[in-house]
């Protein structure tokens, strides 16, 4: 498994991807699990003067059912806040910050802060037996990234976003059901 992370202004990156139109889930991995993991670290100074240092550890699992229909679950830990956000293929669909679509072989997903957004893509082997994960972070041309934190503090970025941790990796049936 491997992962690329980058830092990149947003301008044509992230909306020329989530301009493309979606595809349907590829066969080969209908009634298939993808857990996706990360961790994210974005120092930012808080509007309430608390810093943001600790990184953002985030677990992807995401479930392609027999019908192509995508469904996941987002864990995202920082300290001890914890967030967990499920969608169903409905808030999957189209265009929306968290939504995940197929492009080509490519499951791209697409999370936007109150400046800036993250852009996930998970590429897949040709035989769809691994896959590898690439995280884009970007901001509005010429402003800091800013985002809510898990605490509900709004946050904006003093530093460079750092992405590590990444992994990335495929097992049969439906790990959401468990």
């Amino acid at each position: 498994m491997s992962f690329v992370a980058r830092i990149a202004p947003l301008a044509g990156v992230i909306f020329a991807a989530s301009l493309t139109a979606a595809q349907a889930a590829p066969q080969q991995l209908h009634n298939k699990t993808l857990l996706v993991n990360m961790t994210v670290t974005i120092p930012g100074k808080g509007a309430d003067g608390s810093s943001a240092n600790l990184p953002r550890s985030i677990q992807r699992v995401i479930y392609v059912s027999s019908a192509g229909r995508v469904f996941s679950r987002a864990t995202r830990t920082v300290g001890r806040n914890q967030q967990q956000k499920e969608r169903g293929p409905e808030q999957n669909a189209g265009d929306a910050s968290g939504s995940l679509k197929f492009v080509g072989n490519r499951l791209v997903g697409v999370l936007q802060f109150r400046s800036g957004a993250t852009m996930m893509n998970v590429d897949f082997d040709p035989s769809f037996q691994s896959c590898t994960v690439n995280v884009v972070i970007g901001r509005d041309s010429g402003k800091p990234i800013v985002w809510t934190g898990l605490n509900g503090v709004i946050y904006t970025s003093t530093g460079a976003p750092q992405v590590g941790g990444l992994s990335c990796s495929i097992r049969d049936g439906n790990a959401l059901a468990n």
